[in-house]
């Protein structure tokens, strides 16, 4: 070898090992995402007893907390996704009160702990990982905020836990209705094919194949998410769902044929406890049945509903300004509004106190 060839690989490999890590890119953008929404925030990794897993967590403190309830906010995120995404809302939910948001272990920042395959043992390993949190971060009770998969995981932890939930809070929750029997028959064997395909892998598999161009890829699927947030976002969910797909696993294993749940609320909801306000806030123009989930439990006295008409499924991204009002007048009128029933719909024109 040369004196040049050597001289080249010397000054080459440093910075080929200097070159930031998928975990320390992810952390960047994170921050990006949060220092462009002007949000001061602590990041803390918590370890939890379960498998040493360590739980990714941005504290967000309010100034003033309201007396109107003692507790935190707490909010627990959907499938593929982290808690950069809540930026928006946390910001309007920190001037209410203190706001923890955690990755899911298995998602985002968090650990990728193997869990069960058994999915009545998967849902136990995570939501009990969720109680190890709350433990570990000497909280007595939360105002537990959930969307998506993270609203089904919120639901089952009131279940088993529900002297530690002050208020429940389903942004758009999934896994509540049950698998239409007859939809499968109905399909065409070109359908069933595709839903046999989907079925043999995790669900993001596609975007982690696409490497390097996973970003782009988002970008090309999603535009819309530049608008509620900025180009960073891309990076984000590509990098958050780019580590092994622990979490993934789990939703799989307790899902059915994906856009449903094996073990549906719509069988366990009726035994929570009638102590724990619940509100649910669904997206009008959301691929959820929220309708139907609105007939099984709307006249529940502990529950309220309210339907955003401006929102989709990412009813916290898609109009942040209603989604926090909503939750903080939940969270506002707490145990008092236990036997009021009340169903509100949230109109395009109605106003809305600024926070």
């Amino acid at each position: 070898m040369t004196e040049a060839a050597v001289t080249t690989s010397r000054t080459w490999l440093p910075a080929y090992f200097s070159c930031p890590s998928k975990s320390q890119r992810l952390a960047e953008a994170e921050g990006r995402i949060f220092t462009a929404l002007g949000i001061r925030y602590l990041a803390r990794l918590i370890q939890i007893p379960f498998k040493n897993t360590e739980i990714s967590t941005v504290t967000v403190n309010c100034e003033q907390p309201s007396t109107q309830t003692k507790y935190p906010i707490v909010l627990i995120h959907g499938f593929g996704a982290g808690v950069a995404l809540w930026g928006s809302a946390i910001k309007r939910l920190a001037q209410f009160q203190t706001v923890h948001a955690f990755d899911l272990p298995g998602f985002g920042r968090s650990s990728r702990p193997k869990f069960s395959t058994d999915p009545e043992t998967a849902e136990t390993e995570m939501i009990d990982s969720i109680e190890q949190w709350r433990d570990k971060m000497n909280l007595e009770k939360m105002n537990l905020v959930g969307h998506s998969f993270g609203g089904y995981l919120a639901t089952s932890y009131a279940l088993k836990y529900p002297g530690r939930v002050e208020n429940l809070v389903l942004a758009d929750p999934w896994g509540f209705n049950e698998m239409d029997p007859e939809m499968m028959p109905k399909l065409t064997s070109r359908q069933k094919s595709i839903f046999w395909i989907i079925q043999q892998f995790n669900p993001l598999a596609v975007l982690r194949l696409a490497g390097g161009y996973g970003p782009t890829l988002m970008k090309r699927l999603r535009p819309d998410l530049a608008l509620k947030y900025s180009e960073d976002v891309y990076d984000y969910i590509y990098l958050a769902n780019s580590k092994n797909p622990t979490g993934e696993m789990v939703f799989k294993c307790l899902s059915e044929n994906l856009g449903w749940a094996k073990q549906p609320m719509s069988k366990r909801f009726h035994e929570l406890d009638n102590t724990v306000p619940v509100t649910f806030i669904h997206g009008e123009r959301s691929w959820i049945d929220w309708k139907n989930t609105r007939t099984m439990f709307g006249e529940l006295d502990h529950v309220e509903s309210h339907v955003m008409e401006s929102a989709g499924h990412h009813v916290y991204a898609d109009d942040a300004d209603k989604f926090a009002e909503l939750v903080i007048g939940s969270l506002k009128e707490g145990k008092s509004k236990i036997g009021k029933k009340l169903t509100v719909i949230v109109a395009e024109d109605d106003v809305v106190t600024p926070l």
